[in-house]
C-alpha cells in the first residue's frame, strides 16, 4: 500500500495484518484447545502414554504463546499492561523464592484471551465460537453420563490427576472409581434426583468447573439478545449446569440475572470494592466463628472458606509466602497467596475501572464480575484456563465488537 497524501504531507498508512484472514478461525481453534486440552491428555494418559505436571504446564504454555500472537498488535497499551503484570508476578516469585509460575499464569490469560476477543471484528463470530464450545461440553458430557462404562475405559480421571500431580494415590475411594473425587454425590441429587448421584464432569474432568461453565454460557446467551441459535446456547447451559447437578452453578446463573437487569446500574466503585467486601466478611467470619468442623453444603462451604483465609500468615496475605498450600477451595485465599493484595487491587481495578464500549458490554462485565466474585468464595476455578479463556474472550469481543444499530441483521 503506498502512502497518502494530505495537504503535502507524506501520511504513512498502516500496514495490512497478515493475520487478519485467519483471526476468526484461530480464535475460534484457541478457545476449543483451551476447553478440551485436559481431556485430551486424560485420554492420552489412560492410553498408555504418560502423562505428567510438566505435560499439563507445556500444553498450557503453548496455548497461551499461540494466542499471544493472535491477540496482541501495535496498540501499546495492552504490551505494557501485559508487561507491568508479568514483571509484578516475576517479582512474588523472587522473593518467595519459588519456581511456581501460577501466579505469572493467572496475570497472562486474562490479558491475552481479553485481546484475542477484542480483536474479534465481529459478534457472530464469538457467537459460533461459544456455541461450539457449548455444543461440544454437552455432547462430552451425555457421553460420559449415557456410555459411562465405554467413558470410563477411555478416560480415567483419578489416574490422570495423580499422574499430574493433582492428588494423591490414598484419596482415590471407591464411591467415585475413575472419576474426580466429587464425582458422585454421596447423598441425593439437588437437580433432579431421578438422574442419580454421578456428576458429569464433560471436558473439564470434575463437575464443579462444568457447572461454572453452564453460567458462562447462561451469561453469553443473555447478553446477545439477537444471536442466531440463542435458544440452543441457552439449553446447553441448562443441560450443562443439569448434568453437573451444579447447584452453586444454578445460584450464579440468578445472580448474573440480577447483575444484567439490575446490577449494572450500580457506581463502578461499588462494583470495585464488591471482592474486597466479600474477603472482609470471610474474614470477620473465620475470626469470630467457634466451629472447626464443616459439612458439605452451602454454609459449610463459606465457614471453610473463611477458616482458610484466617489461617493465612502475613506473607500469605501479600503473596510472598514460600509455603505451598492447598487452597483450591477458597479462591480469595489462592488469590491472595499468588498475587497479593497489591496485585489483587490492581488487577480487579484494571477489570472494573477501564471503559466499556457500551451499556451493553457493562452489563456483560457486572455478569461475570458477579460470577468471579462467588465462585472465588468456594473455588480457585476461575483462575482456570478451562473456563477463564472464554470468559475473557467473551468480554473481549463485547468491548471490542462495533455497536450495531437496533434492529440490524445478525
Amino acid at each position: 500500500m503506498g502512502p497518502a497524501y494530505q495537504g503535502g504531507a507524506v501520511l504513512a498508512l498502516p500496514a495490512a495484518d497478515g493475520r487478519a484472514p485467519y483471526q476468526a478461525r484461530a480464535a475460534h481453534a484457541l478457545l476449543v484447545a483451551a476447553l478440551v486440552f485436559n481431556a485430551a491428555l486424560c485420554f492420552l494418559n489412560t492410553a498408555g502414554f504418560p502423562v505428567s505436571g510438566g505435560t499439563v504446564i507445556g500444553a498450557e504454555v503453548a496455548i497461551i504463546a499461540l494466542t499471544l500472537g493472535f491477540a496482541l498488535d501495535e496498540r501499546a497499551g495492552p504490551w505494557l499492561i501485559l508487561a507491568g503484570l508479568v514483571s509484578y508476578g516475576l517479582l512474588l516469585l523472587a522473593l518467595r523464592g519459588s519456581t511456581d509460575v501460577k501466579g505469572v499464569r493467572d496475570f497472562l490469560i486474562p490479558v491475552v484471551f481479553y485481546n484475542l476477543g477484542r480483536r474479534n471484528p465481529d459478534l457472530r463470530d464469538a457467537d459460533r465460537a461459544v456455541l461450539t464450545c457449548g455444543v461440544i461440553v454437552v455432547a462430552m458430557g451425555l457421553f460420559e453420563y449415557g456410555l459411562f462404562d465405554v467413558y470410563q475405559k477411555y478416560f480415567n480421571i483419578v489416574r490422570y490427576y495423580v499422574a499430574r500431580g493433582s492428588m494423591s494415590p490414598s484419596e482415590i475411594n471407591e464411591l467415585t472409581g475413575s472419576l474426580f473425587t466429587s464425582g458422585i454425590r454421596p447423598d441425593s441429587r439437588t437437580i433432579l434426583p431421578f438422574l442419580g448421584p454421578h456428576r458429569v464432569s464433560s471436558v473439564f474432568l470434575e463437575p464443579v468447573s462444568a457447572g461454572n461453565f453452564g453460567a458462562v454460557l447462561f451469561a453469553w446467551a443473555l447478553y446477545r439478545r439477537t444471536m442466531r441459535g440463542r435458544a440452543w446456547l441457552f439449553l446447553c447451559a441448562a443441560l450443562t449446569v443439569i448434568l453437573a447437578d451444579a447447584r452453586f452453578g444454578a445460584y450464579v446463573c440468578v445472580a448474573i440475572t440480577g447483575a444484567m437487569w439490575v446490577g449494572w446500574r450500580l457506581p463502578r466503585l461499588l462494583w470495585f470494592a464488591l471482592p474486597f467486601a466479600v474477603l472482609l466478611a470471610l474474614a470477620v467470619y473465620g475470626f469470630e466463628s467457634m466451629q472447626v468442623t464443616w459439612q458439605n453444603d452451602m454454609a459449610g462451604r463459606l465457614l471453610w472458606a473463611a477458616l482458610l483465609i484466617t489461617s493465612l500468615p502475613p506473607e500469605g496475605v501479600f503473596g510472598i509466602l514460600p509455603d505451598k498450600l492447598f487452597l483450591s477451595d477458597s479462591g480469595y485465599a489462592y488469590a491472595l497467596t499468588q498475587v497479593g493484595v497489591p496485585g489483587a487491587l490492581v488487577a480487579w481495578g484494571l477489570f472494573v475501572l477501564m471503559p466499556a464500549r457500551n451499556r451493553d458490554a457493562w452489563r456483560l462485565r457486572c455478569a461475570m464480575a458477579i460470577y468471579t466474585c462467588l465462585l472465588l468464595v468456594i473455588s480457585d476455578s476461575p483462575f482456570s484456563i478451562k473456563t477463564a479463556a472464554v470468559v475473557w474472550f467473551m468480554l473481549g469481543a463485547a468491548d471490542g465488537a462495533p455497536e450495531e444499530a437496533p434492529g440490524a441483521p445478525r
